[in-house]
């Protein structure tokens, strides 16, 4: 395999046991490795085999065939070169070699990501009752997860029952000491800051310590998702007006798959842009909505004013093909996400929850109103038997979306888009046209990865 410094890349090792009495696998390695190593079980959720259990060096076969993953990641210090690993699996007492040959590039990816991509953490699902200190302690370990797979965390809460959302990328309050030393994460380029919360003192004390601290160009306030009448369209310019009065600089963010569904420009999708203009600041578009069309984009980016931005997510469309994370589609689908936004020239990608499972069930399910895996990319830990939460397949294959777009951007810088453009179209040509080949994948990182030196 080949890495960049900084970058993560997976093998997986498929271990067939002869009959029940020999369901014990053990792996180890005769030296120390010279990567970070992890090593994860494939284990299903309802339907699917999605969850990367973390396991030991002894791990119990759950059938007769069982599924592994294995992680290598390479410090951004790793010294260029080529080095070799080698795993034993010992299997019903038969053991197998495996030997991993990996290359290091010169190449290293950056500490704070090319974009950013905020993804949103349900809060409810981790707060537990009468325990402040261990929903605390629980949402700080759910974010330095997500952040250390190149996204933006943010605590997000639905209010009233309706659409109206509040969203925080600090577990604790803005005034608290802590939340300061966390936003200064390099991993953080985006970060969302309160705003429901807080009366009219304490926003305008917030806003002062913002721009005091440097913060205000990476904060953005998420008040409101998927607006669709004049009257919501209302009530956000009263809060964005609210904000821009003490911070004229402040950035909103407000998230649509559709025109308004009422008034003079009833079902116009880019009547958005005219209409939110002053009060929106980032415009985040359903990639659904794009449908299968870049002119589509290319419109949406032409009607930004100013200081104004373009983002994209994904979530219960689009389908047919398209990228998307969705756990009824395959990998290249999962992979292609950040390909896309690459091309589109998007300043930035939200993805709503990556915990939004049915919390009033006895065991885990997904919600049932929503497509399988939508709004769920880890999954809590007590379901396998673990304290950690427990990252999913398509994370995975989502991080490995991101790095190809570090990458696709370190090129632009250093050769211009027209050549990184043409090395895309090795694994992606338009949102129903990119590749199905693991080949293709891996002759688009070796070429990527080589001019990138």
């Amino acid at each position: 395999m080949a890495l960049a410094r900084g970058e993560a890349e997976h093998i997986q090792v498929v271990v067939k046991t002869a009959d029940a009495e020999h369901h014990r696998i053990r792996f180890y390695d005769p030296g120390k490795s010279p990567f970070r190593r992890q090593l994860r079980r494939v284990d299903s959720v309802p339907g699917y085999r999605d969850a990367l259990v973390p396991v030991s060096s002894k791990s119990a076969a759950v059938d007769s065939v069982s599924y592994f993953w294995v992680t290598y990641r390479a410090a951004y210090d790793q010294k260029p070169g080529v080095y070799h690993d080698r795993l034993v699996v010992d299997a019903g007492g038969r053991e197998t070699v495996v030997d991993v040959t990996i290359n290091v590039s010169p190449v290293k990816l950056p500490v704070t990501p090319a974009i950013p991509a905020a993804f949103g953490i349900v809060t409810e699902n981790l707060t537990v009752a009468n325990d402040p200190a261990k929903s605390e302690a629980q949402m700080l370990e759910w974010a330095d997860l997500v952040l250390d797979y190149r996204v933006n965390p943010y605590f997000s809460t639905w209010l009233d029952g309706t659409m109206k959302h509040e969203a925080s990328s600090s577990p604790w309050p803005w005034h608290d000491k802590r939340t300061f030393k966390l936003l200064k994460d390099k991993r953080f380029n985006r970060f969302a800051l309160p705003y429901h919360s807080l009366d009219d003192v304490e926003l305008k004390e917030m806003l002062r310590w913002a721009a005091k601290k440097n913060l205000l160009d990476r904060a953005y306030f998420y008040l409101w998702d998927e607006p669709s009448k004049m009257d919501e369209y209302r009530q956000i310019k009263g809060y964005a007006e609210r904000i821009h009065r003490l911070a004229s600089e402040a950035r909103v963010l407000t998230t649509f798959y559709c025109g308004p569904k009422d008034g003079p420009r009833q079902d116009d999708l880019f009547a958005v842009f005219d209409l939110w203009r002053g009060d929106t600041d980032i415009f985040s578009m359903s990639s659904w909505a794009l449908q299968n069309d870049e002119a589509n984009a290319v419109k949406a980016r032409t009607l930004l004013r100013g200081r104004e931005e373009f983002w994209t997510y994904v979530c219960m469309g689009p389908g047919d093909g398209q990228p998307n994370l969705l756990l009824d589609m395959d990998g290249y689908q999962h992979r292609a996400v950040m390909w896309r936004n690459w091309k589109e020239q998007t300043t930035g990608f939200l993805y709503w929850a990556v915990n939004a499972y049915a919390k009033d069930t006895a065991t885990f399910a997904f919600r049932p109103d929503l497509p399988a895996g939508d709004g769920v990319l880890i999954y809590p830990g007590h379901l396998f038997g673990q304290e950690a939460p427990v990252v999913s397949v398509r994370l995975e294959r989502w991080r490995d979306s991101m790095e190809d777009y570090e990458l696709l951007a370190l090129m632009e810088r250093r050769e211009g888009r027209p050549k990184a453009e043409e090395m895309l179209k090795i694994v992606y040509q338009g949102p129903d046209e990119f590749t199905k080949s693991p080949k293709d994948v891996e002759r688009f990182r070796e070429r990527l990865l080589n001019l990138n030196d």
